[in-house]
């Protein structure tokens, strides 16, 4: 394969590290920027809450992504100390962040407010501070929480590079606060929502799962030029 062949190139370039060129193999770096999120399950009763049906909002929460920044882990050490105060340590537990950053561009008409106030709402109503999950479903994990996949691609916007699925999620503010205003400042409103995770997954199926969904989205690709081209030919 093409992607393995450049790790050859790396291994074999260790004095300049200058991956140019157009050699066959040769190493292409990874480049940030393209990546893509998709909300695979959001809870039942959302709807009650926001003006919007689960899958509008999951075609809106994906087109609004602007960034990620997925948990890291770390490892702890448990120390020993030898004679005359020497020191040598053995791996301990893995410490993994559980939560997960995603940042929102807004929109006129405030979507995305519409949909973590109602989330936050029927997690804990603010007028009575209490969960509105009261029927069917009752209150558990799976009738508030949700599953996130994220992935990464080649500038081609269809080869994933990474993948991981977040699972548990929910939202762990309220973001009115950003709707703050000042005539001075004119600009644009992101909202950064910072969600629980309880499981972080990287396994081969969600690789799977997130190149099934890459490939969903290329496939808009040719009717987003066909429709804006089509559309301004119309018109002039």
């Amino acid at each position: 394969m093409a992607i393995q062949n450049s790790f050859v190139n790396v291994a074999n370039n260790r004095l300049t590290r200058n991956f140019g060129g157009t050699v066959s193999g040769s190493a292409e770096p990874y480049l940030s920027g393209y990546h893509f999120i998709y909300m695979s399950k959001l809870p039942k009763e959302l709807e009650k809450y926001t003006p919007f049906t689960q899958g509008e909002m999951q075609n809106l929460l994906a087109g609004a992504c602007t960034s990620v920044t997925p948990p890291g882990g770390t490892i702890s050490k448990v120390e020993f100390t030898g004679l005359g105060g020497t020191k040598w340590a053995v791996p301990g537990n893995v410490d993994y962040g559980n939560s997960v950053s995603v940042k929102f561009i807004e929109f006129s008409g405030t979507p995305i407010l519409d949909i973590f106030h109602g989330w936050v709402k029927m997690i804990r109503d603010y007028r009575t501070g209490t969960t509105n999950l009261t029927g069917s479903p009752t209150y558990s994990k799976s009738s508030y929480a949700g599953v996130m996949y994220y992935w990464t691609t080649l500038p081609d916007a269809k080869t994933v590079e990474q993948a991981v699925a977040f699972d548990g999620i929910w939202p762990t503010k309220d973001p009115q606060d950003s709707y703050g205003s000042d005539v001075e400042t004119v600009g644009k409103v992101d909202i950064e929502i910072e969600f629980n995770v309880d499981y972080t997954w990287r396994e081969k199926w969600v690789k799977d799962k997130c190149q099934t969904l890459a490939n969903q989205v290329f496939g808009l690709k040719e009717s987003v030029i066909e429709k804006y081209g089509n559309t301004l030919a119309s018109a002039s």
